[in-house]
C-alpha cells in the first residue's frame, strides 16, 4: 500500500478546493481508438473507483502535464516508441460549468491527513483509490481531485468524477501526434522518437 488511508474523521475536514471555472480549457492524451471523453471505471487508474462504481476522466491544466502523465510512465525513458505514438491522440476539452475539485496537494494534504505518496507512489493503487472513493463521498460533494503529476510535479492534473460528465465538452483533437507542437512538449523532458 502506498501512503496513508483516509482518516475516520475525513468528513469533518475542510480541504482546499481548486475551482475549474466555466470556459476553462483542459488537456488530455488518450487512446485514439476510443472517445476522448472517457470516464474510466476500471481498477487500473491511480484515482479510479476501487469498486468500479463511478468513472474518472484524467486531464491536466497544461499540455505538458498531460504529456508527463501519458508518455513518462517509465522513469528514465528517453525515447517514445512509434507504436505508442500511433496509438495515442490529444484533445482539448472545455469545462462548461464551474467545478470544484479537492486539492490533494500542498497544505491540503496535511488538512486531509494524506501525504504526497498517495498521488506520487507506485503500484498498487489501493490507497489512492481508497482516497478517491472517500473524497467522492466527502460532504463538499467535489467534482473531482486536483493533484500534481507524478512525473512532473509542476503539472497540475485533474481526476474528474463522472458526476461532472455533462460539464465537459470536446473543443478539438489531434489524432496524428508526430508534429512540431508535440515534439516541443517532448523537448521539455529531453525525450525523442525511438528509431523505427
Amino acid at each position: 500500500m502506498t501512503g496513508p488511508l483516509p482518516p475516520d474523521d475525513l468528513d469533518r475536514r475542510r480541504p482546499r478546493l481548486v475551482r475549474l471555472r466555466r470556459g476553462a480549457v483542459v488537456h488530455r492524451f488518450y487512446t485514439a481508438k476510443y472517445d476522448p471523453i472517457f470516464f474510466d471505471t476500471s481498477r487500473l487508474g491511480r484515482l479510479n473507483a476501487p469498486d468500479g462504481s463511478y468513472g474518472v476522466l484524467y486531464a491536466a491544466r497544461e499540455p505538458f502535464g498531460a504529456f508527463a502523465e501519458t508518455f513518462l510512465r517509465v522513469p528514465g525513458r528517453t525515447l517514445i516508441d512509434t507504436g505508442l505514438l500511433r496509438r495515442k491522440a490529444y484533445v482539448r476539452l472545455e469545462i462548461t460549468a464551474d467545478l470544484g475539485l479537492i486539492r490533494l496537494a500542498g497544505p491540503s494534504l496535511a488538512i486531509l491527513g494524506a501525504t504526497a505518496e498517495v498521488v506520487h507512489g507506485g503500484l498498487p493503487y489501493d490507497a489512492p483509490q481508497a482516497w478517491s472513493k472517500a473524497l467522492l463521498d466527502h460532504p463538499l460533494r467535489p467534482d473531482g481531485i486536483a493533484y500534481y503529476a507524478r512525473h512532473d510535479d509542476e503539472g497540475l492534473c485533474y481526476a474528474i468524477f463522472d458526476r461532472a460528465r455533462s460539464s465537459v465538452r470536446e473543443i478539438d483533437r489531434a489524432t496524428k501526434l508526430d508534429q512540431d507542437w508535440f515534439w516541443q512538449l517532448a523537448r521539455r523532458y529531453k525525450v525523442g522518437l525511438a528509431p523505427g
